[in-house]
Formats: C-alpha cells, structure tokens, sequence
C-alpha cells in the first residue's frame, strides 16, 4: 500500500510581511503494490545535507533534491563532528550517513546518523534556500550553522531594486469596493484583495467531504475508493477538525479536536489549510511581473481574465511526498480574475521538474473559489478542489474531490449562498 501526499506549504514566517501557516496535505492510500524502499525491515543507507530535525523526525536532502524524513526513536544512535553523542551536537548542512530501517508502514527509521564531512560553500547555499529548513510547524533543534560569509552575497549593491508600488495609499487596506471597477493592473489588484481577506477572514465553521477514486486504465476510468467527512473549525487563522468520518465510520482513537497532523496520519485523501488558499501563498511568493495575460473568458457572469505564471524549486508553495521522500518541485500554473471586481475565481498548480527518482510523475490541483455568506458579510472561500496525480511512468493514477459546504460563524448557523 503507498501513502501519497501533496502539500501546500505556505510562505514561512516572515517579520512584518507574512504570517506563519499550517501546511496543507493530501493524503492518498493507493491499492497499487511496491513500497518505495523496499519491504518491512529492509535496510537502507542514503547520504545527504542535513535540513532539519525536531526530536522525532530528521530530514536531509539528497543530491537529487529529493527530501528524505527520517522517524526517530530511542534506538537512534548519533555520531556527530564532536565528543558529544546527541542530536543537537549536528549542525545544519552538515554532510550527514543516515543508516534506516522500513518500518510496517513503508517509512524510514533511523538506526544510526554520522557525520561524514562538512559542506561545500555550494552545498551550503543551497540547502539554505530549501523549504524543508525553512518549516516553522516544528522547531529545528540542530545548532545554527552562520552562512560563509566569503560568499554572502545578500547586500544591497548585488540585488535587484524594485519600481515603487503602484496606488500606495490604498495598498493594505480594504478599500477597493466590490461595487466599483478596480483600477489599476489586475494582478496588482487582485494581490490587494486576497490579502486584505485573508486578514479579515472571521473565527467559523464548515463541512469539508473528500471523495476519492482511483484508475489503472487509459482513457482513465474512475473507482470510487472511499470518503471523509469531516467538521472544520477555522479560528485565529488556524484549523482544528472534528467528527471525522471515514467510509461512515469514526476511525479508532480519533480526538474530538484533531489538527492537521492527525488528519494527515490517517493515510487517507484528506487536505489542511485550504482557507488561507492558494492564491493567498502564489502572492506571498510571485512578483506582479510574474504574471503573463493569456486570455479572456466570458459567461453570463461576465468577463475574467485569465493570467499564467510559474515558480521556482525553491519555493515553499509546494510539496509533494510519497511515505518518507519528499520533493519540492517548480510548478506553473493559472489564475482567473474577475475583470469588474478583481476576486480570484480559479487557480490551478502543476508541479514540474519532479525528481525522476521520485515515485511521482505528475501532480496537479486546482480551486474553484466562490462567494461565501457567513452572517451578514461576504468571503471568497473554497467551494470545490480537486488533487490528480499518477505513478512515474503507468496509468496508476488518483483523483480526490474536496467539497465545502455549510459555512457558518462559530455562534450562529449561517446558510451559504454564492453571488456573482
């Protein structure tokens, strides 16, 4: 059985331009056979730089760029540069052996983890810039490894400088009216509203059902393979879940309130942090200039435009893992825009340059986003997603639907109701 998972990361926290997120995933069990790293108990050794390590699990990088997690445990032996046998006697980029194990579930525990050698100034740099260092859901317990400052090249006379931003007195704030045009570039625009909502977003609730199917054939046939429902609560920009039901059923030792690590623990479809949204994590990592206009759509509800765009490896938007391994992709992608209004109205995400050793070698989503009533005020919020992706070089290949529905205010029923 294979645990597959995409997750959306978003921007790590940042002073005074960014606020730190829960990460959203995607967990995906597969009836196709092969485990990543062979059978329960089957020995591997891998070397890396090592990323991150918070107690319970260590995490290096590959010279592929594959991400490995490691689960630790008491039987974890450690040999780092130094007397001192411990975890926090490691440093961050350290060239790190880590001897594992597959456990009953196909994950990788550590056994043993040596120093090998220091890093290059190249390996350095660029482990410095991976997601995986930059988590923030759990502290990095290695010791702070200062940059080579022979290559720093962080000053200001090496950078580019940017125009000024465009309509300042109105950026930050919550003035652009719905019922007025918006003036100005639509990205520009639109980059104003999406954070102003987010800021606004209220303390509710909602009910979010994941259907899932999976096909082996080509034209694609979909199997029905489960769902869940669950109750989520948004609250102080955090999501907490309760009434889980899997297939009708309450899984066993399910908390009443679960966060999105149980969630994604269940090794079932499921995805955390959709309220922030995509397009809320693309502004936090794309510039204006990032965007190219492809085209103008038209319905009865008007005209949108339609803008694409694509982002580096080494952004935090974007995770896709399978068991232990990890990869952070480049992806591209598209947004929709409403011409008048300028709210997000679909985006959609296609990871690219995945690690032609990664069981992966497709991975998209995409967002439909409507306008929500909950009491007497209006949001653009989640209506319907969609996760696809397929097993390297076969057919093998799963879809997961994500409806939500009932959004309300903690304290009072609100109905939802989508407007133009």
């Amino acid at each position: 059985m294979r645990v597959i998972t995409w997750i959306l990361l978003a921007a790590p926290a940042l002073p005074a331009f960014s606020q730190a997120l829960e990460p959203w995933s995607l967990n995906r069990a597969l009836a196709s056979p092969g485990w990543p790293f062979g059978p329960p108990r089957n020995r591997v050794n891998l070397e890396g730089t090592l990323a991150h390590a918070d107690g319970e699990t260590l995490s290096i990088e590959l010279a592929d760029r594959r991400v490995i997690r490691f689960r630790l445990t008491e039987k974890t032996r450690y040999k780092p540069d130094g007397p001192s046998d411990s975890l926090s006697a490691f440093r961050v980029s350290d060239i790190v052996g880590v001897e594992a194990q597959v456990d009953s579930q196909g994950y990788l525990e550590a056994r043993a983890v040596r120093y090998m050698r220091k890093p290059t100034a190249d390996e350095q740099a660029e482990i410095l810039q991976s997601p995986e260092i930059l988590q923030t859901w759990h502290a990095n317990v290695l010791l702070e490894n200062p940059m080579d400052t022979a290559r720093d090249d962080r000053r200001l006379s090496l950078v580019a400088k940017p125009t000024p931003i465009a309509d300042y007195e109105r950026f930050g704030t919550a003035a652009l009216e719905r019922s007025e045009p918006a003036s100005g570039d639509a990205i520009s625009s639109a980059r104003r509203i999406v954070e102003s909502a987010f800021e606004r977003l209220p303390n509710f609730r909602a009910k979010q059902i994941t259907s899932m199917f999976h096909s082996t054939s080509n034209p694609v046939k979909w199997v029905p393979d489960g769902v869940v429902s669950a109750e989520v609560a948004y609250e102080e920009q955090r999501e907490t879940f309760s009434n889980v039901v899997k297939n009708g059923k309450r899984p066993p030792n399910a908390p009443d309130n679960a966060d999105a690590s149980y969630m994604r623990s269940l090794d079932i479809a499921w995805s955390t942090g959709d309220f922030e949204t995509i397009a809320h994590c693309i502004f936090s990592e794309l510039a204006d200039s990032d965007f190219r206009e492809s085209g103008v759509e038209r319905s009865d509800g008007g005209e949108a435009l339609r803008y694409r765009f694509a982002g580096r490896r080494s952004s935090s938007c974007i995770a896709l893992k399978v068991k232990s391994q990890i990869a952070y992709p480049a992806y591209k992608g598209s947004i929709t825009i409403d011409s008048k209004t300028r709210d997000v109205l679909h985006v959609e995400l296609e990871a690219t340059e995945i690690p032609s050793a990664f069981p992966l070698d497709r991975a998209e989503r995409s967002l439909d986003l409507g306008l929500v009533s909950i009491g007497n005020a209006g949001y653009r919020l989640p209506v319907t997603g969609y996760w696809f992706g397929c097993f390297r070089n076969s057919y093998s290949c799963f879809l997961n639907r994500m409806d939500f529905r009932d959004y309300r205010r903690f304290e009072t029923d609100s109905s939802v109701r989508f407007g133009r």
